[in-house]
């Protein structure tokens, strides 16, 4: 289904994507925004589940939509906690009782998820010589079953291929979430066979 090469290469894209990502958010905000090497792999979008963690798990998401000529979702999962101390940290709001998410906390999760997201599709799109775009941002928190349930519709078919980069985030050392790009079984067969012209 994907070459070792077409894996490498589309995760060294989406790495420096990230990476100018991560710097970018870290200088605007003055925090730390650190992340992992991109996992890439192609599978039917079931096995994606037990990436995401346990479906009974109260999570908070950043969802955009990727559109252009290819399509897909791209999603932030953090931890409920997790995702009320990264608002706190992006935007040093330091209130004594902070168990919930405000309007202030959501723009923030939402500003955040468009600079990770935006650099890493914009070197994926220079990459494949593809315009790929992506929706404005949307955050809702519930048990991840029911979030990912949903988004996962517009995937496609549990028993499709899709292709899927997965990016562990860590801001300041102090809360932990999961960046995902899933393109649809169309979308993701078009970006692997324009990886593979590129190699030729």
């Amino acid at each position: 289904m994907i070459t070792d090469f077409q894996r490498d290469e589309l995760k060294e894209v989406v790495n420096i994507g990230a990476g100018n990502a991560c710097t970018a958010l870290s200088k605007m905000l003055g925090k730390k925004i650190g992340f992992a090497s991109p996992n890439v792999f192609v599978d039917q979008a079931e096995q994606v589940w037990p990436l995401l963690g346990n479906p009974a798990d109260v999570v908070s998401v950043v969802l955009l939509k990727i559109v252009g000529d290819v399509s897909g979702v791209i999603v932030i999962v953090l931890p409920a906690k997790d995702a009320i101390v990264a608002a706190r940290v992006l935007t040093d709001n330091h209130r004594k009782y902070f168990d919930f998410l405000d309007d202030f906390d959501r723009s923030a999760l939402k500003e955040s998820g468009n600079i990770l997201s935006g650099a890493s599709l914009s070197a994926l799109s220079k990459f494949l010589d593809m315009n790929i775009l992506q929706s404005v941002p949307e955050v809702a928190t519930d048990m991840l079953g029911a979030v990912m349930g949903s988004i996962m519709v517009d995937v496609n078919n549990d028993k499709e291929y899709i292709l899927v980069f997965n990016i562990d985030l860590d801001i300041e050392g102090m809360a932990k979430g999961k960046l995902f790009f899933m393109f649809d079984p169309k979308a993701s067969e078009k970006i692997l066979e324009a990886t593979q012209k590129k190699m030729l």
